[in-house]
């Protein structure tokens, strides 16, 4: 989520983002409003509350009618704070959910559009031809499932979301690159050990 300092001092930057990313860029003024109808109400909200409370010295003091008098205004008051604090948590939600829809800002360089509108800055070496070589490359996916690696299957159940279950092989073959960059890094560090990290099975 960008700051909101951003969008009350900079909007145009934004608008231009919202523009760059081909998103709608009426939503830095659909936040603004309602920034400024959280800020208007917080303010109000605070100044009767200022009011409610030098009142209910007031009352204590007042005597007769005028202490009626006082009493039904501060009936009024607890009413319009009631519905000043509801007004500001409406506006708070609505400023929340208004800036989640909107992307961090692009840098002025990057080109307008979507991910089909990129521009290439370098190419470096020649493309493979996997067609003429008759090579059909595969997705992670499928490649981790066909060396029983992952179990997407068996992903969905856990009680994270997006996840995947790997298999003991995956997990096997992790540990002893986990613990060979541990010993490297321990090594440079103070150790000069050249053990190397021992193997588990599981």
């Amino acid at each position: 989520m960008i700051d909101i300092k951003l969008l009350r001092e900079d909007p145009d930057t934004v608008r231009a983002s919202q523009r760059a990313r081909g998103e709608d860029d009426a939503v830095v003024d659909a936040v603004l409003a309602a920034d400024e109808r959280r800020r208007s109400s917080l303010t109000a909200f605070e100044r009767l509350r200022a009011e409610q409370k030098s009142m209910g010295k007031e009352v204590a003091r007042a005597q007769g009618e005028a202490k009626q008098d006082l009493l039904a205004r501060t009936k009024e008051l607890a009413a319009q704070v009631k519905s000043l604090q509801a007004t500001a948590d409406e506006a708070q939600a609505e400023l929340d959910r208004l800036m989640r829809t909107i992307g961090n800002v692009v840098e002025p360089e990057v080109p307008a559009g979507g991910e089909d509108d990129y521009t290439v800055l370098e190419e470096v070496g020649t493309p493979r031809d996997f067609a003429a070589e008759g090579f059909q490359p595969q997705d992670h996916l499928d490649l981790g499932e066909a060396l029983d690696a992952i179990d997407m299957a068996r992903g969905p159940r856990s009680p994270v979301p997006g996840s995947t279950s790997s298999r003991a092989s995956a997990r096997a073959s992790r540990w002893p690159c986990s613990a060979w960059r541990c010993s490297v890094r321990s090594s440079s560090a103070s150790s000069r050990s050249s053990r190397r990290p021992s193997s588990r099975r599981r």
